[in-house]
């Protein structure tokens, strides 16, 4: 056997060379700790898709301005990664988030294309957890919703305003139309599984968000107001705050 085809009858070497390959170009997966639908703490590979963005975002290390090595992953990369890990008990689902990579319909057809590949060619059956790109077909970010356990769609930032000077290429009301579809469509699939018990299920555990606070220096109030009123008008299960962090 050639010794370049070697690794593909070893998993183990291919993993370290994926994970080799993924710091050298700051994609390196990373292992979080989420809660399930059913309570239970189960722990994540999460893997950024591709660092490869078109906006730019000022907080934002991927931001298009920024000079770094730009790289993605493949469907079958990220699906393979998530098998081998998966076999030998190190994870018990995925969390795939990604830069915008050429446009968002692009980018939400190689997540959906991933974790299609997952569910049906690999047949995972762990937790997914998939991040839903503003600005993606409305068709899109349906067809996932029936593949992945939890969806989520990043608010950025608090307010508007901060919105448009920080990342002024993003609108609020993009992010929030496909949140606010996640959470019409769930209402509707619950109608379904009442009526048809083994209808399939659009994202069960519920969707997410999570927005960077500090930037602008907006209050406590106000971003517990925002959080408040999420919770509230798209039925969200987690709101991740993360704190600004200026460079000196």
């Amino acid at each position: 056997m050639p010794r370049n085809m070697m690794w593909l009858a070893h998993p183990v070497v291919w993993i370290e060379r994926e994970m080799e390959r993924a710091w050298e170009t700051a994609l390196l997966p990373e292992s979080v700790i989420v809660f399930a639908q059913d309570g239970r703490c189960i722990s994540l590979l999460k893997i950024l898709y591709t660092n490869e963005c078109v906006f730019d975002c000022k907080y934002c290390i991927n931001r298009a301005s920024n000079d770094v090595v730009r790289t993605s992953f493949t469907p079958e990369e990220v699906c393979r990664l998530t098998m081998e890990f998966y076999r030998r008990n190190y994870i018990e689902g995925l969390f795939l988030s990604s830069g915008v990579k050429e446009s968002p319909d692009r980018t939400m057809e190689e997540l959906l294309c991933t974790v299609n590949l997952l569910r049906n060619k690999y047949h995972f059956q762990g937790y997914i957890h998939l991040k839903a790109i503003p600005g993606a077909a409305p068709e899109l970010i349906a067809r996932a919703g029936y593949l992945a356990d939890r969806m989520s769609v990043n608010l950025e930032l608090p307010t508007a305003d901060g919105l448009r000077k920080l990342a002024p290429h993003k609108s609020r009301q993009t992010i929030l139309r496909p949140m606010k579809q996640i959470q019409q469509q769930r209402d509707q699939n619950k109608e379904e599984l009442v009526l048809y018990r083994h209808a399939p299920k659009f994202v069960p555990a519920g969707q997410s968000t999570q927005m960077i606070i500090g930037a602008m220096g907006e209050s406590d109030y106000q971003i517990v107001s925002v959080a408040e009123s999420l919770y509230k008008n798209f039925a969200l299960k987690t709101s991740f705050l993360f704190g600004f962090c200026r460079r000196k």
